[in-house]
């Protein structure tokens, strides 16, 4: 039978982006630059209060190798069982992510893919046929089609995952009967390894999975989010004669614990879905700068001092007022997957003089 069927096959290649950057660029008269540098200077911090916050309920990864017989055969495709077909390489996933359209015109479609190492594994189908499936089978050593591995989706339910051992296997597309029919589309996502103890994220098309490990490892599509994270904020007035500014930035080198939560702030911005990295340990900049030029009469001034009077670039969490305030949290949008904020009472903005405002709620503690 003749059929035709599209496939769309890619690796999302999202990285997280590090830095907020906001340079405000506009006219004034020649007091705002030490306006500016008078603020900075009389600034003082504020304690930020402590948020109640539930423990995120306990989640259980399955393996794929340990699914009983009486499972496998709930959600096995049988009109596949007696059948063997060589995988061609036109349906053969190659990537670990993967978002496919395809039309099924026969009894079943197979897609092959490899796994180098146990991964944990998420799998979805949608469907304008709801008795489609979508089943994990073994594939032979001579590269036909094995048997049903027991796991799998039915269309247009949840996304299942489970942890699978290394090795070569085929997502069949097929109903219990081999008589359904129907347009698809396909999602998989095997980036990420085996040990994670809890989902954080994942988009509705799975290009996306975010799994927390430790407090040292939260991957997103197989890349630890935690190295290099870093959030700046760089900000720029201009006047005739000069400018003043302020340039502030914290890279993550420890964390002390990981939340996920609904934030807000004054500023046009909110985070519905957040992630919130409580830093233990991080590099520290914190400088206010001040330059101006009248016919030749030049004033520069570089401020390198943070707000508890310390100079920067330093070790942050080295000293014992770094934690007397409060805690330090850098914010990512799950939505945008974005740095968003540095939540902390050494962010100039969440001092006395700042004027932000913030609003946290529905925390719950990962680790």
């Amino acid at each position: 039978m003749k059929f035709v069927k599209k496939s769309v096959s890619y690796v999302l290649a999202i990285l997280l982006m590090y830095s907020v950057l906001v340079v405000p660029s506009f006219a004034a008269n020649e007091t705002t630059p030490q306006v500016a540098k008078e603020e900075a200077k009389n600034a003082e911090i504020q304690s930020m209060p402590s948020i109640s916050y539930s423990e995120m309920d306990t989640q259980k990864f399955d393996n794929l190798d340990e699914i009983s017989p009486d499972e496998a055969k709930k959600i096995s495709t049988e009109s596949t069982q007696s059948r063997t077909v060589k995988l061609q390489s036109a349906w053969r996933i190659s990537e670990p992510v993967f978002v496919g359209d395809g039309t099924l015109s026969e009894s079943f479609d197979s897609y092959g893919v490899s796994l180098t190492a146990k991964q944990l594994s998420f799998l979805k189908l949608d469907s304008s046929n709801s008795n489609l499936l979508a089943i994990l089978y073994n594939v032979n050593a001579n590269g036909s089609l094995g048997s049903s591995t027991g796991w799998g989706v039915k269309a247009n339910g949840s996304h299942s995952y489970i942890n699978i051992p290394a090795g070569k296997y085929a997502i069949v597309i097929g109903s219990a009967t081999g008589e359904e029919r129907g347009n698809y589309k396909l999602m998989w996502n095997a980036s990420n390894p085996s040990g994670a103890s809890s989902i954080i994220n994942c988009t509705a098309d799975l290009s996306r999975v975010v799994l927390y490990y430790n407090l040292s490892t939260i991957r997103s599509n197989g890349d630890n989010i935690l190295t290099g994270l870093k959030w700046e904020n760089s900000e720029t007035w201009y006047t005739p004669n000069g400018y003043s500014a302020r340039d502030m930035s914290m890279s993550v080198a420890e964390v002390k614990g990981v939340y996920l939560g609904s934030f807000s702030s004054s500023v046009p911005y909110s985070a519905p879905n957040a992630l919130l990295i409580d830093i233990s340990k991080g590099s520290w900049l914190y400088m206010n700068s001040y330059y101006r030029n009248v016919e030749g009469d030049v004033t520069h001034i570089m401020d390198y001092f943070d707000l508890s009077g310390l100079k920067t670039p330093r070790t942050f969490g080295t000293e014992h007022t770094d934690f007397s305030y409060g805690p330090n949290y850098i914010v990512i949008n799950l939505d945008t997957f974005q740095v968003c904020e540095f939540l902390s009472p050494f962010n100039y903005h969440y001092t006395s003089d700042g004027g932000r405002t913030y609003s946290l709620t529905k925390l719950q503690k990962i680790s």
